[in-house]
């Protein structure tokens, strides 16, 4: 063909557009090529735009109509000819073309091939194509002719689609939960849901397991053999073992409302102990309430807290028990001189004396109280008050019937003090103690005749001594002393607290101490773990020994105590001794042995005893040592045990071993 009528042929076919007589017909697709087959032409589209009109304006009474359609532009662009075509389009860039074909049934006559179309649509493609021809080379896009189509007919837009989604491939498909239809692409899902549904369907799931994580964290499984727990002031956490008895609940009672109680009446010493102890932890123990546990025939009074109660309160005791022999006295910090001197003038058969936090009293009124008591006093107890060498000089002189003496921070207490205890060996003492010999001798208070002076004499009676942790610095010398003098006749030694006690002191326990069963000596920091072991085994028969903070304590003095006392030890600490000891210490206590090696090589097990079968409380507080394996070979071995208390024992976890009895206080495991 000649090209000026080539190009003559063109542009008439561009300014006939899609006309018949142009005779020029382009490239089609498939889905083109059968729609036009079966009789889906494009007098279907007008027909529907007739109809439109026809319907709007019988609505709108003449009005002017509507547009009922929006413009479908096709423009032509340059093609590529290496571009790579889809399902829904196959053209050849020679030619311009648009074709829009929309499948819908509108005329009831042919209802049925319009439904076989669309299965097969649904088989080939998208039941609604825009199909689109590209043109080759330049030009303005135009457009072609006006369209009618509404968004909501066609389905493309409903799934959020536009005509560049048709081009990249896909499947229509109904959505399983609202039915409207979208395009598929790549694999089948299990479930057919549009973008809308399949968001809701998201935000539920993830409600639903919020929902469930929520209840798994607040519904959570109780232990089988879980106690309850309360605080108390020694252990911070202690297990109520069994329900408590109507009897105690009574008292519970009694205490919350004990404004509205006349007298308790005839109730037993026990439950009238522990009312005191409930209604002294409630603070509501005043000068009043006192009275209740005050009467004529009461031989022993026990105020466990005296914070409300005044010095004139106090003094009341003598009057309404005046054959009391038997006094304790807590937190009696309002008590003053006057008050002591009134109770020793006013109950004649006072023995035995506890006067805790009575800070008031001076070191001088101290001194008149023991005057005054005098040999009456079987034991004597006094913490946090300003008890000094006068005080000191009058107990050793006056109250020579003493049993026990238990001094406990004590702020005037000094290294004089504790040499009144020995024999005088220098002029100073001597002296000192000639005064008050001959005061007591002006008094009448002794046995001998007045204006007899007597010479130094130890406390012959003495059984336990107490001296714990003192203010001011001991030297060790002194207490040697001591030892040396009292060391024979003592049961219940406690020197917590003497930083200077060394090895001579423990030589010297040895020799003269023959007859301890109870050893304190918590904090002595500069005794060595070789000096322990050897005094542990020169002695037997322990029953309670308290090494807590004695640093230097090895595994071997940890062997011989059991080896020697093992049978007769009952409560035993070994807090914060952690520097030397280890396991093999540990599993001492269970009756095992371990040889020390020094050679680097494992410790064999040489020796295995009964260990401590009748220990009831331990203490192993801060020693790193102790593990959940250590405490089920002791527990296992140890059957008496009560109490263990593991503060700072980050090993020992919820699985430690348990049993009916056995209560674990300070274990990082365990809750409020």
């Amino acid at each position: 063909m000649d090209p000026n009528d080539r190009a003559r042929g063109n542009a008439a076919g561009r300014a006939g557009g899609r006309s018949k007589g142009a005779g020029i017909r382009g490239p089609s697709s498939a889905l083109t090529d059968y729609l036009q087959e079966i009789g889906v032409t494009e007098h279907f589209r007008e027909r529907r735009r007739r109809e439109a009109e026809e319907r709007a304006a019988a609505e709108q009474g003449g009005q002017q109509g509507q547009q009922q359609g929006e413009q479908q532009q096709t423009n032509a662009e340059a093609g590529n000819a290496d571009e790579e075509g889809t399902e829904t389009e196959n053209a050849e860039p020679d030619h311009e073309e648009t074709q829009d074909v929309e499948e819908e049934t509108a005329d009831s006559a042919l209802a049925a091939d319009m439904q076989h179309a669309e299965d097969q649509a649904q088989e080939a493609g998208p039941s609604t194509v825009t199909v689109q021809i590209k043109a080759k080379g330049k030009g303005k896009r135009k457009k072609d002719e006006e369209s009618d189509y509404e968004p909501e007919d066609e389905m493309t837009v409903r799934g959020g689609l536009n005509r560049s989604s048709a081009r990249k491939g896909g499947r229509m498909h109904d959505c399983d939960m609202c039915g409207k239809r979208f395009l598929v692409r790549g694999e089948m899902p299990d479930q057919l849901l549009c973008a809308a549904c399949r968001r809701s369907k998201d935000k539920a799931s993830a409600a639903d397991a919020a929902s469930v994580a929520r209840r798994a964290r607040t519904v959570q499984k109780k232990p089988a053999a879980r106690h309850k727990m309360r605080k108390t002031e020694g252990g911070l956490l202690e297990f109520e073992a069994e329900l408590p008895t109507l009897q105690n609940l009574c008292v519970r009672a009694i205490a919350r409302h004990l404004d509205q109680v006349d007298s308790f009446g005839e109730v037993s010493g026990p439950s009238l102990d522990r009312l005191n102890r409930i209604i002294s932890k409630l603070r509501v123990l005043d000068a009043q309430t006192m009275r209740l546990f005050m009467g004529a025939d009461r031989t022993s009074v026990t105020l466990y807290d005296c914070t409300r109660i005044d010095a004139a309160g106090l003094r009341r005791i003598s009057d309404e028990c005046p054959m009391l022999e038997r006094l304790d006295l807590q937190f009696c910090g309002r008590m003053d001189g006057a008050s002591l001197l009134a109770l020793a003038q006013g109950l004649p058969k006072l023995q035995h004396v506890r006067l805790d936090g009575a800070f008031l009293v001076r070191d001088t009124e101290w001194a008149a109280f023991f005057r005054e008591a005098g040999g009456r006093l079987r034991s004597f107890s006094a913490a946090f008050a300003g008890f000094g060498p006068q005080a000191m000089r009058a107990l050793v002189t006056h109250c020579v019937n003493i049993e026990s003496l238990r001094l406990a921070e004590c702020s005037d207490f000094d290294d004089d003090c504790l040499a009144m205890l020995a024999v005088p060996i220098t002029e100073y003492e001597e002296a000192e103690q000639e005064a008050e010999r001959k005061l007591r001798a002006e008094t009448g208070k002794g046995k001998q005749a007045v204006g007899t002076v007597l010479s130094w004499q130890p406390l012959a009676q003495l059984r336990v001594l107490e001296l714990q942790r003192p203010h001011k610095p001991m030297v060790c010398t002194t207490a040697r002393r001591v030892v040396r003098a009292l060391g024979a006749q003592l049961r219940v030694l406690d020197m917590s607290g003497f930083r200077d006690l060394d090895d001579g002191f423990m030589g010297d326990m040895g020799d003269h101490a023959t007859s301890l069963q109870e050893l304190a000596l918590a904090s002595c920091d500069s005794i060595t773990g070789d000096a322990m072991a050897a005094f542990f085994a020169r002695r037997n028969g322990f029953t309670r020994v308290d090494l807590g903070r004695c640093y230097m304590l090895t595994d071997n003095a940890v062997q011989e105590l059991v080896r020697h006392s093992g049978a007769t030890l009952r409560h035993l600490s070994l807090n914060s001794v952690d520097d030397s000891l280890t396991q093999n210490g540990l599993l001492a206590l269970a009756g095992q042995m371990f040889e020390q090696c020094t050679s680097g090589k494992e410790p064999r097990l040489a020796e295995q005893t009964l260990g401590c079968v009748g220990l009831e409380v331990l203490d192993v507080s801060w020693v790193r040592s102790t593990t959940d394996n250590v405490l089920e070979t002791v527990v296992s071995q140890c059957k008496r045990l009560a109490s263990i208390s593991v503060y700072g024992c980050g090993s020992v976890s919820a699985f430690a071993p348990v049993r009916p009895g056995l209560k674990y206080v300070g274990r990082e495991c365990d809750t409020l």
